[in-house]
Protein backbone atom coordinates (compact mmCIF):
# COMPACT_ATOMS: atom_id res chain seq x y z
CA UNK A 1 0.00 0.00 0.00
CA UNK A 2 2.81 2.19 0.21
CA UNK A 3 1.57 4.14 3.64
CA UNK A 4 2.62 4.39 7.22
CA UNK A 5 0.11 3.28 10.31
CA UNK A 6 -0.08 3.72 14.01
CA UNK A 7 1.40 1.03 15.77
CA UNK A 8 1.83 0.01 19.16
CA UNK A 9 5.55 -1.43 19.71
CA UNK A 10 6.74 -3.30 22.93
CA UNK A 11 10.42 -2.39 23.20
CA UNK A 12 11.06 -4.85 26.14
CA UNK A 13 8.97 -6.45 28.80
CA UNK A 14 8.12 -3.75 32.18
CA UNK A 15 6.12 -0.86 30.24
CA UNK A 16 8.29 -0.24 27.35
CA UNK A 17 5.72 0.19 24.66
CA UNK A 18 5.15 2.94 22.52
CA UNK A 19 2.75 4.28 20.22
CA UNK A 20 4.72 4.83 16.65
CA UNK A 21 2.86 6.68 14.05
CA UNK A 22 4.83 6.18 11.09
CA UNK A 23 4.89 2.47 10.98
CA UNK A 24 4.95 0.85 7.38
CA UNK A 25 1.86 -0.49 6.35
CA UNK A 26 2.96 -4.34 5.72
CA UNK A 27 2.50 -5.91 2.17
CA UNK A 28 1.10 -8.94 2.09
CA UNK A 29 3.42 -11.73 0.80
CA UNK A 30 2.10 -15.26 -1.45
CA UNK A 31 -0.85 -16.71 0.68
CA UNK A 32 -0.78 -13.31 2.95
CA UNK A 33 -4.01 -11.28 4.55
CA UNK A 34 -3.48 -7.68 5.18
CA UNK A 35 -6.32 -6.75 7.19
CA UNK A 36 -8.01 -3.28 8.33
CA UNK A 37 -8.13 -3.84 12.15
CA UNK A 38 -11.15 -3.37 13.93
CA UNK A 39 -10.32 -4.58 17.12
CA UNK A 40 -7.74 -5.90 19.51
CA UNK A 41 -8.33 -6.86 22.97
CA UNK A 42 -6.37 -6.60 25.64
CA UNK A 43 -5.44 -9.68 28.19
CA UNK A 44 -3.88 -11.26 31.12
CA UNK A 45 -0.74 -12.20 28.75
CA UNK A 46 -0.40 -8.72 27.38
CA UNK A 47 -0.57 -7.37 30.98
CA UNK A 48 1.97 -9.75 32.08
CA UNK A 49 4.23 -8.22 29.53
CA UNK A 50 3.37 -5.01 30.57
CA UNK A 51 4.25 -5.61 34.24
CA UNK A 52 7.07 -7.91 33.14
CA UNK A 53 5.51 -11.04 35.31
CA UNK A 54 4.78 -13.04 32.20
CA UNK A 55 7.42 -16.52 32.26
CA UNK A 56 8.06 -15.89 28.68
CA UNK A 57 11.32 -15.12 26.89
CA UNK A 58 10.54 -13.09 23.60
CA UNK A 59 12.88 -10.99 20.93
CA UNK A 60 11.80 -7.47 20.95
CA UNK A 61 10.42 -5.37 19.34
CA UNK A 62 7.15 -6.30 18.43
CA UNK A 63 3.71 -5.61 18.02
CA UNK A 64 1.25 -6.87 20.84
CA UNK A 65 -2.46 -8.07 20.27
CA UNK A 66 -3.17 -11.54 19.77
CA UNK A 67 -7.26 -11.31 20.06
CA UNK A 68 -8.41 -9.40 17.09
CA UNK A 69 -10.82 -9.26 14.02
CA UNK A 70 -10.23 -6.91 10.84
CA UNK A 71 -11.49 -6.37 7.57
CA UNK A 72 -9.51 -7.78 4.63
CA UNK A 73 -8.09 -5.19 2.24
CA UNK A 74 -5.66 -7.01 0.37
CA UNK A 75 -4.78 -10.73 -0.90
CA UNK A 76 -1.41 -11.90 -1.23
CA UNK A 77 -0.53 -14.33 -4.24
CA UNK A 78 -3.16 -17.30 -3.92
CA UNK A 79 -4.61 -16.18 -0.49
CA UNK A 80 -8.00 -16.08 -1.58
CA UNK A 81 -8.21 -19.86 -2.54
CA UNK A 82 -6.00 -20.76 0.08
CA UNK A 83 -8.31 -19.17 2.81
CA UNK A 84 -11.76 -19.10 1.07
CA UNK A 85 -11.40 -14.58 1.01
CA UNK A 86 -11.86 -11.55 -0.73
CA UNK A 87 -11.47 -8.06 -0.12
CA UNK A 88 -14.16 -6.82 2.35
CA UNK A 89 -14.86 -9.88 4.41
CA UNK A 90 -14.23 -9.49 8.35
CA UNK A 91 -11.79 -12.55 9.29
CA UNK A 92 -9.72 -14.21 12.57
CA UNK A 93 -7.04 -15.53 12.75
CA UNK A 94 -5.81 -18.00 15.17
CA UNK A 95 -2.69 -16.47 17.19
CA UNK A 96 -0.80 -20.03 17.09
CA UNK A 97 0.90 -20.69 13.77
CA UNK A 98 1.97 -23.72 13.10
CA UNK A 99 5.39 -24.77 11.21
CA UNK A 100 6.26 -28.41 9.99
CA UNK A 101 5.25 -31.57 10.90
CA UNK A 102 6.44 -32.54 14.29
CA UNK A 103 5.22 -35.48 16.99
CA UNK A 104 2.23 -32.68 18.14
CA UNK A 105 1.05 -31.64 14.86
CA UNK A 106 0.88 -35.21 13.43
CA UNK A 107 -1.50 -36.14 16.58
CA UNK A 108 -4.02 -32.75 15.80
CA UNK A 109 -2.71 -30.97 18.79
CA UNK A 110 -1.03 -28.49 16.53
CA UNK A 111 -1.22 -25.56 19.52
CA UNK A 112 1.21 -27.41 21.10
CA UNK A 113 3.81 -28.13 18.15
CA UNK A 114 7.59 -27.63 19.17
CA UNK A 115 7.82 -24.90 15.29
CA UNK A 116 5.24 -22.23 15.72
CA UNK A 117 5.31 -18.48 15.82
CA UNK A 118 2.67 -16.41 18.06
CA UNK A 119 0.59 -13.83 16.33
CA UNK A 120 1.19 -10.85 18.77
CA UNK A 121 4.36 -12.31 20.05
CA UNK A 122 6.72 -13.66 17.64
CA UNK A 123 4.73 -11.95 14.72
CA UNK A 124 3.53 -8.50 15.03
CA UNK A 125 -0.07 -8.71 16.35
CA UNK A 126 -3.11 -6.83 16.43
CA UNK A 127 -2.42 -3.49 18.24
CA UNK A 128 -1.94 -1.50 15.27
CA UNK A 129 -4.16 0.32 12.16
CA UNK A 130 -3.27 -2.37 9.84
CA UNK A 131 -1.47 -6.05 10.19
CA UNK A 132 -1.09 -9.57 8.23
CA UNK A 133 -2.43 -12.72 8.57
CA UNK A 134 -0.14 -15.14 7.55
CA UNK A 135 0.01 -17.64 5.08
CA UNK A 136 0.06 -20.85 7.21
CA UNK A 137 -2.19 -18.83 9.59
CA UNK A 138 -5.82 -20.57 10.07
CA UNK A 139 -8.36 -17.97 9.35
CA UNK A 140 -11.71 -17.96 9.78
CA UNK A 141 -14.74 -15.71 8.76
CA UNK A 142 -16.82 -13.90 10.66
CA UNK A 143 -20.27 -14.25 10.74
CA UNK A 144 -22.69 -11.08 9.40
CA UNK A 145 -24.46 -11.85 12.86
CA UNK A 146 -21.82 -10.83 14.90
CA UNK A 147 -20.72 -7.15 15.65
CA UNK A 148 -16.88 -6.28 15.77
CA UNK A 149 -16.80 -6.12 19.65
CA UNK A 150 -17.99 -10.14 19.48
CA UNK A 151 -15.73 -11.39 16.77
CA UNK A 152 -12.54 -9.96 18.95
CA UNK A 153 -14.33 -12.31 21.92
CA UNK A 154 -13.57 -15.25 19.64
CA UNK A 155 -9.68 -15.93 20.99
CA UNK A 156 -10.73 -15.85 24.49
CA UNK A 157 -14.31 -17.35 24.07
CA UNK A 158 -12.42 -20.12 21.80
CA UNK A 159 -9.63 -21.10 25.07
CA UNK A 160 -12.62 -21.04 27.01
CA UNK A 161 -14.54 -23.36 24.91
CA UNK A 162 -11.34 -26.19 25.07
CA UNK A 163 -11.14 -25.72 28.58
CA UNK A 164 -14.33 -26.57 28.69
CA UNK A 165 -14.16 -29.59 26.47
CA UNK A 166 -10.87 -31.11 28.44
CA UNK A 167 -13.03 -31.07 31.71
CA UNK A 168 -16.06 -33.29 29.46
CA UNK A 169 -18.89 -32.13 31.86
CA UNK A 170 -21.15 -34.80 32.43
CA UNK A 171 -25.29 -33.78 32.82
CA UNK A 172 -25.29 -34.60 36.56
CA UNK A 173 -22.50 -32.59 36.97
CA UNK A 174 -21.71 -29.83 39.75
CA UNK A 175 -19.31 -27.53 38.06
CA UNK A 176 -17.58 -24.90 39.73
CA UNK A 177 -15.82 -21.89 37.29
CA UNK A 178 -13.39 -19.79 39.24
CA UNK A 179 -12.39 -16.26 37.69
CA UNK A 180 -14.95 -14.16 35.98
CA UNK A 181 -12.91 -12.98 33.53
CA UNK A 182 -12.70 -13.09 29.83
CA UNK A 183 -12.17 -17.03 29.64
CA UNK A 184 -14.09 -17.35 32.91
CA UNK A 185 -17.16 -15.74 32.02
CA UNK A 186 -17.02 -17.90 28.30
CA UNK A 187 -16.25 -21.05 30.27
CA UNK A 188 -19.68 -19.74 32.15
CA UNK A 189 -21.59 -20.11 29.31
CA UNK A 190 -20.01 -22.78 26.97
CA UNK A 191 -20.24 -25.17 30.76
CA UNK A 192 -23.83 -23.84 30.45
CA UNK A 193 -24.46 -25.58 27.30
CA UNK A 194 -23.30 -29.04 28.23
CA UNK A 195 -26.21 -28.49 30.79
CA UNK A 196 -25.00 -29.69 34.24
CA UNK A 197 -26.78 -30.27 37.17
CA UNK A 198 -25.81 -27.21 38.85
CA UNK A 199 -23.02 -24.20 37.46
CA UNK A 200 -21.07 -22.45 40.11
CA UNK A 201 -19.54 -19.13 39.69
CA UNK A 202 -16.38 -18.43 42.39
CA UNK A 203 -14.99 -14.87 41.95
CA UNK A 204 -13.97 -11.76 44.21
CA UNK A 205 -15.73 -8.73 42.78
CA UNK A 206 -19.81 -8.76 43.02
CA UNK A 207 -20.31 -7.02 39.67
CA UNK A 208 -19.12 -9.53 37.86
CA UNK A 209 -21.12 -12.35 40.01
CA UNK A 210 -23.98 -10.70 39.06
CA UNK A 211 -22.99 -10.21 35.49
CA UNK A 212 -22.50 -13.83 35.87
CA UNK A 213 -25.26 -14.93 37.29
CA UNK A 214 -26.47 -13.65 33.84
CA UNK A 215 -24.75 -15.29 31.93
CA UNK A 216 -26.36 -18.48 32.92
CA UNK A 217 -24.44 -19.08 36.82
CA UNK A 218 -27.20 -20.91 38.68
CA UNK A 219 -24.83 -19.87 42.05
CA UNK A 220 -22.28 -16.63 42.43
CA UNK A 221 -19.87 -16.56 45.55
CA UNK A 222 -16.80 -14.76 46.42
CA UNK A 223 -14.04 -17.33 47.42
CA UNK A 224 -13.73 -16.11 50.87
CA UNK A 225 -17.27 -17.05 51.34
CA UNK A 226 -17.93 -20.24 54.02
CA UNK A 227 -21.25 -20.40 52.60
CA UNK A 228 -19.12 -21.35 49.63
CA UNK A 229 -17.88 -25.12 50.64
CA UNK A 230 -21.08 -25.56 52.17
CA UNK A 231 -23.10 -24.90 49.25
CA UNK A 232 -21.38 -27.67 47.40
CA UNK A 233 -21.79 -29.92 49.98
CA UNK A 234 -25.04 -29.61 50.40
CA UNK A 235 -25.62 -30.03 46.54
CA UNK A 236 -23.26 -33.35 46.26
CA UNK A 237 -24.12 -35.19 49.80
CA UNK A 238 -21.02 -34.05 51.30
CA UNK A 239 -18.55 -35.27 48.33
CA UNK A 240 -16.90 -32.26 46.23
CA UNK A 241 -18.03 -30.79 43.06
CA UNK A 242 -17.39 -33.27 39.97
CA UNK A 243 -15.73 -30.20 37.87
CA UNK A 244 -13.50 -26.97 38.90
CA UNK A 245 -12.55 -24.86 36.04
CA UNK A 246 -9.66 -22.80 37.26
CA UNK A 247 -9.48 -19.46 34.76
CA UNK A 248 -9.01 -16.91 37.83
CA UNK A 249 -4.72 -16.86 37.17
CA UNK A 250 -4.98 -16.72 41.08
CA UNK A 251 -2.31 -19.60 42.58
CA UNK A 252 -4.71 -19.50 46.05
CA UNK A 253 -7.80 -20.47 43.39
CA UNK A 254 -5.92 -23.71 42.91
CA UNK A 255 -5.43 -24.61 46.77
CA UNK A 256 -10.08 -24.07 46.75
CA UNK A 257 -10.21 -26.66 43.64
CA UNK A 258 -8.38 -28.91 45.38
CA UNK A 259 -10.40 -28.62 48.20
CA UNK A 260 -13.62 -28.32 46.35
CA UNK A 261 -13.15 -31.29 44.19
CA UNK A 262 -14.69 -35.09 44.63
CA UNK A 263 -12.46 -38.15 44.53
CA UNK A 264 -11.72 -38.88 40.70
CA UNK A 265 -13.00 -35.01 39.97
CA UNK A 266 -11.38 -33.12 37.50
CA UNK A 267 -9.71 -29.93 37.72
CA UNK A 268 -9.01 -27.77 34.57
CA UNK A 269 -6.07 -25.78 35.40
CA UNK A 270 -5.77 -22.59 32.61
CA UNK A 271 -4.40 -19.33 32.99
CA UNK A 272 -1.09 -17.19 33.22
CA UNK A 273 -0.28 -17.49 37.09
CA UNK A 274 2.31 -15.49 38.79
CA UNK A 275 3.33 -17.28 42.05
CA UNK A 276 4.14 -20.83 42.43
CA UNK A 277 2.07 -23.15 44.56
CA UNK A 278 2.82 -24.85 47.59
CA UNK A 279 0.76 -27.93 47.22
CA UNK A 280 0.54 -31.44 49.68
CA UNK A 281 0.79 -33.89 46.82
CA UNK A 282 -0.69 -36.59 48.83
CA UNK A 283 -4.30 -34.85 48.09
CA UNK A 284 -3.38 -35.70 43.87
CA UNK A 285 -3.06 -39.50 44.53
CA UNK A 286 -3.32 -41.10 48.15
CA UNK A 287 -6.50 -38.94 49.31
CA UNK A 288 -8.34 -38.19 46.20
CA UNK A 289 -7.01 -39.72 42.96
CA UNK A 290 -7.64 -36.68 40.53
CA UNK A 291 -7.83 -35.65 37.39
CA UNK A 292 -5.20 -32.59 37.10
CA UNK A 293 -5.82 -31.06 33.31
CA UNK A 294 -4.30 -28.20 31.98
CA UNK A 295 -5.62 -26.19 29.15
CA UNK A 296 -4.12 -24.26 26.79
CA UNK A 297 -4.48 -22.18 23.72
CA UNK A 298 -8.06 -23.19 21.15
CA UNK A 299 -7.09 -25.65 18.50
CA UNK A 300 -10.10 -26.37 16.84
CA UNK A 301 -12.47 -24.29 19.22
CA UNK A 302 -12.49 -20.94 17.13
CA UNK A 303 -15.08 -22.07 14.45
CA UNK A 304 -17.22 -23.50 17.24
CA UNK A 305 -16.80 -20.38 19.47
CA UNK A 306 -18.08 -18.07 16.20
CA UNK A 307 -21.05 -20.66 15.31
CA UNK A 308 -22.21 -20.41 19.39
CA UNK A 309 -22.33 -16.11 19.12
CA UNK A 310 -23.70 -16.05 15.79
CA UNK A 311 -26.70 -18.37 16.70
CA UNK A 312 -27.12 -17.02 20.19
CA UNK A 313 -26.13 -19.21 22.53
CA UNK A 314 -22.94 -17.06 23.87
CA UNK A 315 -23.20 -13.41 24.51
CA UNK A 316 -20.00 -12.08 23.36
CA UNK A 317 -20.76 -8.24 23.40
CA UNK A 318 -21.66 -8.98 27.13
CA UNK A 319 -18.15 -9.60 27.78
CA UNK A 320 -16.43 -6.66 26.08
CA UNK A 321 -16.93 -3.42 28.49
CA UNK A 322 -14.54 -1.47 27.37
CA UNK A 323 -13.36 0.11 24.25
CA UNK A 324 -9.95 2.52 23.64
CA UNK A 325 -8.62 4.04 20.88
CA UNK A 326 -5.56 2.80 20.35
CA UNK A 327 -3.79 6.41 21.98
CA UNK A 328 -4.72 5.54 25.14
CA UNK A 329 -3.43 1.86 24.97
CA UNK A 330 -1.33 2.98 28.54
CA UNK A 331 -5.03 4.06 30.23
CA UNK A 332 -6.72 0.36 29.03
CA UNK A 333 -3.77 -1.52 30.52
CA UNK A 334 -3.13 0.63 34.11
CA UNK A 335 -7.15 1.70 35.07
CA UNK A 336 -8.58 -0.33 38.04
CA UNK A 337 -12.14 -0.69 37.74
CA UNK A 338 -14.11 2.10 39.66
CA UNK A 339 -16.40 1.32 42.51
CA UNK A 340 -19.46 -0.75 40.81
CA UNK A 341 -18.00 -1.05 37.40
CA UNK A 342 -17.71 -4.41 35.53
CA UNK A 343 -14.90 -4.54 33.82
CA UNK A 344 -14.30 -7.74 31.83
CA UNK A 345 -12.84 -7.73 28.15
CA UNK A 346 -11.05 -4.20 27.19
CA UNK A 347 -10.00 -3.59 23.69
CA UNK A 348 -8.65 -1.53 21.41
CA UNK A 349 -10.78 0.05 18.55
CA UNK A 350 -7.99 1.51 15.65
CA UNK A 351 -10.72 3.37 14.33
CA UNK A 352 -11.57 5.46 17.05
CA UNK A 353 -10.19 9.05 16.77
CA UNK A 354 -7.35 10.45 18.99
CA UNK A 355 -9.81 12.85 20.68
CA UNK A 356 -11.64 10.24 21.99
CA UNK A 357 -8.90 9.85 24.83
CA UNK A 358 -11.65 8.22 27.40
CA UNK A 359 -13.16 5.03 27.13
CA UNK A 360 -16.22 4.11 24.68
CA UNK A 361 -18.35 1.79 26.05
CA UNK A 362 -21.57 0.14 23.74
CA UNK A 363 -21.93 -1.59 21.00
CA UNK A 364 -19.01 -1.22 17.93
Amino acid sequence: MGKTMKAVRCFGFGRQHRLVADVPVPAPGPGEVLVRVDASGICAADRAMWDATGPWQLSFPFTPGHEFTGTVVELGEGAGERHGLRAGDRAVAELNVTLGNDFFRQRGLYHLSDAMEVIGATRDGGWAQYMIYPADAVIHKVPDALSDKAACYAEPLANAIHGVERADIQFGDVVVVSGAGPIGLGMLQAARLKTPRTLVLVNPGEEKRALGLRLGADLAFHPDDPELKTAIGDLTGGRGADVFLEASGRTEAFQTGLDLIRKRGTLVVFGVYKKKAEIDLNVFGEFKELNILGGHLAPFTYATALDLMARGLIDGDACVTHVYPLEAFEEALDRKPRPGEVRVEVILDPRLQPRLRKEKTGTT
